[in-house]
C-alpha cells in the first residue's frame, strides 16, 4: 500500500523538520504561513516556488509513496526555500554550490545520501 497524504500530511512534515538542524536555525517561515499542495505529476517529485510574495511547497501523490521519502523530499525543498529567502540562487540553475552546501548540512543531520538529495 502506497502512503496517503495531504496538504495537513505535508505541513506536518514540513514544522517537523523546522524543529530540528539545520532547519532550526534558518529562520524559517512557520507551517502555517507556507501553501502546501498535492500534485500527481509522474515525472516530478515535488517543488517549492515562491508567488506573490508565498512560498509553496508542492509533493507529488505518483512519486512520494513512503514516508521516508516524503520527509526527505521535504527537507530537500526546504532548502530551496531557504536558498530563495537568502538570495543564493543561480539564475538558469536548479542545484548550484550554495544549494549544495546548504544540503550537506540537511544530509549530515538528518542521515541522507548527498548524492540522492
Amino acid at each position: 500500500m502506497s502512503l496517503v497524504f495531504t496538504r495537513d500530511t505535508l505541513r506536518a512534515a514540513y514544522n517537523f523538520l523546522c524543529e530540528t538542524p539545520p532547519f532550526d536555525r534558518w529562520n524559517l517561515p512557520d507551517g502555517e504561513e507556507v501553501e502546501f499542495v498535492v500534485i500527481k505529476s509522474k515525472t516530478d517529485a515535488g517543488w517549492h516556488k515562491i508567488e506573490n510574495g508565498k512560498d509553496y511547497i508542492a509533493c507529488s501523490s505518483e512519486t512520494i509513496g513512503r514516508t521516508h521519502s516524503l520527509i526527505e523530499l521535504m527537507a530537500h525543498e526546504m532548502v530551496h526555500l531557504h536558498q530563495r529567502r537568502i538570495g543564493t540562487e543561480t539564475p538558469g540553475t536548479v542545484h548550484n554550490r550554495a544549494f549544495k552546501l546548504l544540503a550537506a548540512q540537511v544530509c549530515r543531520n538528518h542521515g541522507y545520501d548527498p548524492k540522492l538529495f
